[in-house]
């Protein structure tokens, strides 16, 4: 999650303006890497220790 913006804005520079058309998958991923830290801001540490809780508990 930290580099797919970075990489979705690579993908969108190489495909050039068209990337962004809604039909187009790429204009959903960039979309999304960009606003995913927004809907949901854990660092990677915080993601680990919660997935890691879960299983933990869970099994």
């Amino acid at each position: 999650m930290e580099h797919a913006n970075a990489v979705a804005a690579i993908a969108v520079r190489v495909c050039g303006g068209q990337a962004m058309l809604k039909h187009l998958s790429l204009e959903r991923m960039y979309r999304d890497s960009r606003l995913g830290s927004l809907m949901l801001p854990w660092s990677a540490e915080v993601a680990l220790e919660r997935i890691g809780k879960a299983r933990l508990y869970d099994a």
